[in-house]
Formats: structure tokens, C-alpha cells, sequence
């Protein structure tokens, strides 16, 4: 049996991980150091104090320019060295953000300490973009050090060359990023010793089925389970949620609505009426509702039949074409979000012919169902669209992945990739 408390003070770390770690945080941390109390501080003072800030800068002044630049450090300094995965990154950055600027303005109100409102502001953007960036650089550079602990007496098939297979439950845990279980219920006991060790030395420990999923973004359809859905919490954000979207439609108005009129007037111009395409789509709880898009195509033929639209489909006019590609096209389901019919973010509503085929194909695809249907969804910025069963299955796969993960970092990260989609212009058929 293992001691607790045995930890083996004599086999050191991996001094190559830690070496790397601390030498891409100094790469890191310097260029931030010189942005945040030199080049910052000349910025707020031009804007805020015009051409002749730096004489401005002296006594008080110069304080509060100081408090503001070390928030900025400390926010960018507590952004690295994370151990969890992206999205989650994101919001314990986000949550830096507002304590550390939170308490700033704390502060300087109960010290009544010379302070500026315009620069405060400066200072909160300047920390909402450096956090996240610096975060993401260093995400992307820093390999993950991850364990995966081989507690059977069968050894694991399917191995990651990048992953550490551990044999010796003594063995020091306290190196890499997370550690990896085949079992996380009955294990042997100096195996759940290891275990606990790893966790009270702050090294997140994970189910490998878990970790894969989360690193890949997508849930396994074939081995899902209904235990999986955070049912009770999906109330609760839906709610805040449906706030947060009413909110985006109207200050994105002045953009959205003359790009709007924009897109109506190319159709009417070019393929005469109607202008919308209106249709029957599945929302939330498995009700239809009626979905708005701008039309992109020519009417069909007659005899035609039922189809669907296609990679390169011929149907699309010129006109079209680029208002998919700019996602022009979407705009008019703004209205379909204030009726409540739809949000921003979630899984793509499918027309509700197709929503019922695929339910008697895929029964898991009517889980889909539990939150509204979005404008754009993980699903799109992951896979693209689907046009067959089994592109469909990926599909769902993808939405349950955000279904059972839904959380405001995970929009926010869907987000931001639907802008690169945009400026990209990828993704459109």
C-alpha cells in the first residue's frame, strides 16, 4: 500500500517540461511587461489628455496610469500556465478580467484617488484582448504533457505517441498538464492513492473517454447516453441567454439592417419577387416554426421534386452565391431570435421534413431539441453542413458535444470562430 503523504521528494520533476514551460512564459512575459508600462500608458495619454499628455503625466496622474498598467500585467500574467482546456481557458481569463479590474476600480473609488473613466475603459478592452491572446499563444505553443495511466493488467491497444503510458502508480504526477484514467470507479488501491495525489497537487485528473471527446470536439452517438445532458442547468442559461441575444440583435442593428436592405435590394433587382424563402423548420421542444433567409435561388421547376441544396448546386444564382458566402443571406432570422424562435448560437434547425427522417434514423437526433436553434452553431464552425446521414451523423455529434458543454465560453468561442468563417468566407454552399 501507498503512503498518502509518501510523495518522491527524491525523483525530481521533469526539469525539460518545466524548463520549457518557464522559458516560453519569459518569452511571453516580456514583450507584455514592455506593452503594458510603456507603450499602453503612452496610448491612454494620447487619447485621453491629447497631443501634450506627457506633461500631464506627473504626480497623481501618473499613479493611477501606473495601477492601470500593472492591471493590465496581472492580467496577462495570470492568463498563462492554465491547465484546462481551451474554452475553459477562456473563462477563467475572462473571470481575471473582471476581478482584477473590478478591484482596481474598487479601490481608487474608496481611496478617492485621482482617476479617469475614459481610461478605465481603455484599460478593460486593452486587458478583454491582450488575456485571451496571450492565453491563445501560448496554447497554441506549449505542448500539452498528458498521462494516461495504465491501471488493468491488459495493456492499452490504441496508444498516442505524444501521450506518457504510466506502469508504476508510485510514479511523480506532478509534471504534466492532466492526467488520463481508463476507470475513474473501482480501481486498485495504490492506483486511487496516485490518483488522489495527482488531484491535491492540482493536476486535473480526467476519464480518457472524456478527454478524447473534449479534444476533439464531438460526442460519440453511438455510446451517448441521456445522463450525459446537463438537463437540470439547461434552463438557466437558456434564460440568460435569450437576454444575451436580444441584447446582440439590437446593437448590432445599425450593421446588420442595412446590409439587410442591402441583400434585398440585389434580389429584387436581379431575380425580381419574392425576396425571403420561407420555411418550415423544427426549434425547440420539436416545434415547428417559420425560418426567414433571403432567397439565393432560381424557383424550381415543376416535376422537380423535394431536394435539398447541394455542394455547387446549380440553382444558385451569381447574386446568391455571394450572399451565402457573406452569410448575408442569414439575416432576416435576427427577427426569427426576437420571436423566440431561434438564438444566435445553437445546433442548425433542419426543415422539418428532414428533422423527421432523421429522427426515425438517428433517434438521439431529436435531442437536438433541447435548446433553441441558432444562426450558427459548433456544429457549423466544426463540420460545415450536412447533406446525407451519414454527414448528419458527425453533425449531431457535434451539437450534442455543445448541448452537453453549453456554457458562455463555448459561445463565445463559437463566435469567434463564425467571424473567422466570415472574413475567410469558407464554409458557404
Amino acid at each position: 500500500m501507498v503512503d498518502l503523504t509518501a510523495l518522491p521528494e527524491d525523483r525530481p520533476m521533469n526539469s525539460d517540461n518545466r524548463s520549457d514551460t518557464r522559458e516560453l512564459a519569459l518569452l511571453l512575459l516580456a514583450p507584455a511587461a514592455v506593452l503594458c508600462f510603456l507603450i499602453l500608458p503612452h496610448i491612454y495619454g494620447s487619447i485621453v489628455f491629447g497631443p501634450a499628455y506627457m506633461a500631464a503625466f506627473k504626480g497623481p496622474v501618473l499613479t493611477y496610469m501606473v495601477m492601470t498598467a500593472v492591471a493590465n500585467m496581472l492580467v496577462i500574467a495570470t492568463s498563462l500556465g492554465l491547465k484546462e482546456r481551451l474554452d475553459r481557458k477562456l473563462a477563467m481569463v475572462l473571470t481575471r478580467i473582471i476581478i482584477i479590474h473590478g478591484a482596481l476600480a474598487f479601490i481608487i473609488l474608496i481611496s478617492h484617488r485621482f482617476h479617469s473613466n475614459q481610461v478605465m475603459l481603455l484599460a478593460g478592452a486593452a486587458s478583454l484582448v491582450l488575456g485571451p491572446t496571450f492565453m491563445f499563444i501560448e496554447h497554441r505553443r506549449r505542448e500539452l504533457r498528458v498521462a494516461v495511466l495504465e491501471t488493468g493488467s491488459e495493456p492499452i491497444r490504441e496508444r498516442n505517441e505524444k501521450f506518457d503510458y504510466i506502469t508504476n502508480p508510485a510514479q511523480d504526477l506532478r509534471p504534466y498538464d492532466v492526467v488520463l484514467t481508463p476507470e475513474m470507479g473501482a480501481l486498485p488501491n495504490e492506483w486511487a492513492i496516485a490518483l488522489t495525489r495527482a488531484t491535491l497537487s492540482g493536476t486535473p485528473v480526467r476519464h480518457m473517454a472524456e478527454f478524447t471527446e473534449e479534444a476533439d470536439g464531438i460526442v460519440s452517438i453511438d455510446h451517448f447516453d441521456t445522463d450525459h445532458l446537463p438537463l437540470g442547468g439547461l434552463t438557466s442559461y437558456r434564460t440568460r441567454k435569450r437576454l444575451t441575444d436580444i441584447a446582440m440583435v439590437l446593437l448590432t442593428a445599425p450593421i446588420t439592417l442595412p446590409l439587410l436592405l442591402l441583400g434585398m435590394l440585389l434580389i429584387r433587382t436581379t431575380m425580381g419577387s419574392p425576396v425571403m424563402f420561407i420555411q418550415e423548420r423544427t426549434g425547440l421542444g420539436g416545434r415547428p416554426f417559420r425560418m426567414y433567409k433571403l432567397r439565393t435561388m432560381r424557383p424550381a421547376r415543376e416535376g422537380d421534386g423535394v431536394q435539398t441544396t447541394t455542394t455547387n448546386d446549380p440553382r444558385i444564382t451569381r447574386v446568391g452565391y455571394w450572399l451565402r458566402r457573406t452569410r448575408i443571406d442569414e439575416l432576416p432570422q435576427l427577427l426569427n431570435v426576437l420571436q423566440g424562435d431561434m438564438s444566435i448560437i445553437g445546433p442548425r434547425p433542419e426543415w422539418t421534413i428532414l428533422a423527421e427522417s432523421y429522427t426515425r434514423d438517428l433517434p438521439v437526433y431529436a435531442y437536438r431539441h433541447l435548446v433553441r436553434p441558432g444562426i450558427t452553431g459548433w456544429a457549423q464552425v466544426r463540420g460545415g453542413y450536412a447533406g446525407d446521414l451519414a454527414e448528419t451523423r458527425t453533425k449531431v455529434g457535434y451539437d450534442l458535444f455543445y448541448i452537453k458543454n453549453l456554457s458562455f465560453s463555448l459561445d463565445v468561442q463559437i463566435l469567434g470562430r463564425t467571424v473567422w468563417t466570415l472574413v475567410s468566407g469558407s464554409g458557404a454552399r
